[in-house]
């Protein structure tokens, strides 16, 4: 059988009309594919802002998601916060879980990490940040208070004092932040606003009171002393890694470039937080650490939020359990404990809910789990955790009561004015 050649002119056509076809059954399955009940993940439907909008559009829709709340039954029933941290095998990187986001934090490669991720400390002290963003935001909406802009410098500098078992802890203290406010309200109304954040605020409050944490459950499951002969390195090496480090070993390639100096690895200068509000949507980008890792806090859907990150409510019994996990390695290290896996889970409550226009939140119950696997005795393991209890950082800063300074300056971030001044002086 012969067939005719198609005309060379005919081929784009031929072509064209295929992906045509290509592209819309594509798009058919993908409409398919989408589930259609009322629990579908919002956010990843198209955002229901202009991309125009203002930080006084947002407050408008924070206001009416506010008031929309008022007197509701369930807002007065307890919010349950949880938070899951596992150290991940070879790297020894903590990996935390809070819903459906995900964050790394991790340490220099001199102390055998591999800075994947900011550390506790200066994590903290954005979440810290972030709070006070967020309840400025609150507030303002509920007041009717305009804001044009807001951002959030948030600072620390290490402290030392004895824990409830008696050893000396050095944690971040000495904590204060500015909030740079462009607004046309009265600075009356600006300094009546900022004595507000600080007396509502759920989680300044979790740091400025000290916290009754309970000891934490410890669920212990025995390992082989001996690993099979083609099992892949794992926690245990990578225990073995660290104390090498802590004892001078260098790491074989060398420092990193993206290595935060050794001024901020022993406490100074002063841990500092960025916290920027998003105008149109309210999202709070935090910047961190000398690294400059960035964290992304959102609100949910019923605060007018878009659910693209944790609040800072739930992130920062995160960071306590990571922080925990980090001296679980540490310790295990020093003291010479094999462990073969390490995770760790935090839950608290809220009551009531993020939102509330009456009573403020407030956290009740905050306990944590540990789960070890390790062929050491279990008799050693309890030991190894009441050493991490006793010299964690962020686990006693909470338990102690900190004292938080605040103020308000009008006017845009400096910053913001040095970056424009800059690159006005290029353009000349």
């Amino acid at each position: 059988m012969t067939t005719r050649p198609c005309p060379t002119k005919a081929i784009p056509r031929i072509f064209t009309g295929g992906w045509l076809l290509v592209a819309s059954w594509a798009i058919t399955q993908l409409a398919r594919a989408q589930p259609t009940h009322t629990t579908q993940d919002w956010a990843q439907v198209a955002a229901d802002f202009d991309q125009r909008d203002s930080l006084k559009d947002y407050l408008a829709r924070l206001r009416s998601a506010l008031l929309a709340l008022k007197d509701r039954p369930e807002q007065q029933q307890p919010l349950k916060l949880s938070a899951h941290v596992t150290a991940e095998s070879r790297s020894g990187v903590r990996r935390l879980r809070i819903r459906s986001f995900q964050f790394l934090s991790d340490g220099a490669r001199s102390v055998g990490e591999y800075n994947l991720g900011p550390g506790s400390w200066p994590t903290v002290v954005g979440v810290l940040g972030s709070a006070v963003a967020q309840d400025f935001l609150i507030q303002a909406a509920l007041k009717g208070i305009p804001l044009d802009e807001l951002e959030v410098v948030f600072t620390s500098r290490p402290g030392t004092a004895p824990s409830r078992t008696g050893t000396r802890v050095t944690y971040p203290r000495n904590m204060a932040y500015t909030a740079h406010v462009v607004s046309s309200a009265s600075d009356a109304e600006l300094e009546a606003l900022r004595q507000t954040v600080e007396r509502i605020s759920p989680v300044l409050n979790l740091v400025t009171e000290s916290q009754a944490i309970e000891h934490g459950k410890l669920f212990y499951t025995q390992t082989s002393a001996k690993r099979e002969s083609r099992t892949l390195e794992g926690l245990r090496e990578f225990l073995a890694e660290k104390r090498a480090a802590s004892q001078g070993a260098k790491p074989p390639e060398g420092r990193s470039r993206f290595e935060p100096s050794l001024a901020r690895n022993t406490g100074e200068p002063p841990l500092r937080a960025h916290v920027k509000v998003e105008a149109g949507t309210g999202i709070r980008h935090i910047r961190t650490d000398d690294s400059n890792f960035q964290i992304i806090h959102d609100n949910p859907r019923y605060l007018a939020g878009h659910n693209l990150g944790p609040v800072a409510e739930e992130h920062i019994l995160g960071v306590m359990i990571t922080c925990l996990t980090h001296i679980y390695e540490i310790q295990a290290a020093s003291k010479q404990v094999v462990l073969d896996s390490l995770e760790l889970e935090v839950e608290g409550t809220l009551t009531p809910r993020i939102g509330s226009t009456g009573a403020p939140p407030r956290y009740k119950d905050i306990r944590y789990s540990v789960h070890i696997g390790s062929p050491e005795s279990k008799e050693r393991i309890e030991e190894l955790q009441r050493a991490v209890e006793a010299t964690c950082p962020i686990y006693n800063m909470l338990k102690d009561a900190q004292e938080i300074k605040g103020a308000v300056v009008r006017g845009p971030y400096p910053e913001k004015r040095r970056t424009t001044e800059a690159n006005d002086t290029k353009r000349h």
